[in-house]
């Protein structure tokens, strides 16, 4: 309250009253003690120090427990997946930072640690560290995030896991009538199984890698929406040594990865946050030389191809369920083509607990008999989640 506005409900106080005072025979001089009185009280409020929570500056702390049992052709297991931990807070009204260190059978990883500052000219917005690149709609999506258990085999073939990379993002709204996103990427390598690059070494520039994505968002109608993506990772050179030892070869080594996303939404408007139906597509083109295993030199150059369809419909509160179908052509023989069709199930006993089964089977165009696996998931998030259960 300034200053002003306060003296000026003073006098009108005061002349209440004052008037109220002379109707009923009450000294003045009572009301004006009352009132300074009351004056020195909000004088003295306004000038107190704001009360803060002790941990108003401690970072925003949670995680997520990942459970699964996998039974595939008479072999069965469970595997602890991950405890993910998570911290995130504001650095300052422009900065925000946060982290994702993960615990596995494998070990101790930190999977993010990135921070994003708003304070750029332009609408830009700029994000650096290790971070999850923008590429695609599910390649950035972390394992207990995903609509079915098992990460697709064309995400995990050609990006190698999910997208992890070690470098800078720099995207910004278009001034465009049509909501409209650009995002450009400069990164030691994309993938965080993807073996091609050494994450740790340094390197020339040429052999860094780089995307550009474009992303828009349409409302088709009530209840219907509509978002795409296209992007591109370029990596201009690769080194390769071969085996027999000689000269390093950088000749027509660069690769392209290249994705198409689509993203429907139905949502009702009457219950619509736990009923509609979701599609998502996602193609991709991995454009390279190979390397042959025996002599670790490149051979012919081979465009190849994968991508996966899924349908999830959310029938109420706690339940959803749908199909997905991947599609993976093998990078070194065109011809040999893996496909996978699994159904799945999950139930949200709350919104921080979730339970999931799914049946999955998968064949190659060669012969040999299926692969046929049945998976149970138990996923729990407790404390204050970066992304928690995503419907995006």
């Amino acid at each position: 309250m300034s200053h002003r506005i306060f003296f000026t409900l003073i006098a009108f106080l005061a002349a209440a009253l004052a008037s109220s005072a002379r109707a009923q025979d009450v000294p003045v001089s009572d009301t004006q003690n009352l009132l300074k009185d009351l004056q020195q009280r909000v004088l003295k409020l306004e000038g107190a120090p704001a009360k803060a929570s002790l941990s108003s500056f401690n970072p925003a702390m949670g995680a997520a427990l990942d459970a699964t049992f996998h039974s595939a052709n008479d072999k069965a297991n469970f595997d602890f997946r991950a405890l993910e931990l998570n911290m995130e807070a504001p650095v300052d009204p422009y900065l925000k930072a946060w982290g994702v260190i993960t615990g596995s059978n494998g070990g101790v990883d930190v999977e993010e640690a990135t921070v994003e500052t708003t304070a750029l000219p332009h609408n830009l917005t700029a994000r650096g560290g290790r971070l999850f690149a923008a590429f695609g709609r599910l390649a950035h999506f972390h394992d207990h995030e995903l609509p079915v258990i098992d990460r697709p085999g064309s995400l995990d073939g050609y990006i190698g896991g999910e997208t992890r990379a070690d470098g800078i993002e720099v995207s910004c709204l278009l001034p465009t009538d049509l909501f409209m996103t650009a995002t450009f990427g400069a990164y030691d390598k994309l993938g965080a199984n993807n073996a091609r690059q050494d994450a740790a070494g340094s390197r020339p520039l040429d052999e860094f890698t780089y995307l550009a994505r474009l992303n828009t968002y349409l409302e088709l109608a009530d209840g219907h929406s509509v978002e795409l993506g296209v992007d591109s990772a370029w990596t201009p050179k690769r080194t390769v040594v071969p085996t027999a030892g000689g000269d390093a070869l950088h000749r027509d080594t660069w690769r392209t990865l290249t994705g198409l996303d689509l993203t429907y939404r139905y949502q009702p408007s009457v219950g619509g946050l736990y009923k509609g139906i979701l599609w998502g597509t996602e193609l991709l083109q991995n454009d390279e030389r190979r390397i042959d295993p025996v002599t670790n030199l490149p051979t012919r150059r081979r465009p190849s191809y994968a991508g996966n369809s899924f349908v999830e419909v959310k029938s109420g509160r706690h339940l959803r369920g749908g199909v997905m179908a991947d599609l993976l052509e093998d990078q070194d023989d065109n011809r040999k083509l893996t496909k996978t069709l699994t159904g799945f199930l999950s139930y949200d006993v709350t919104e921080f607990q979730r339970l999931r089964a799914t049946y999955a089977e998968s064949m190659v165009n060669a012969p040999g008999p299926k692969r046929r696996t049945v998976a149970l998931q138990w996923t729990a998030v407790f404390g204050n989640h970066v992304h928690g259960f995503r419907d995006r």
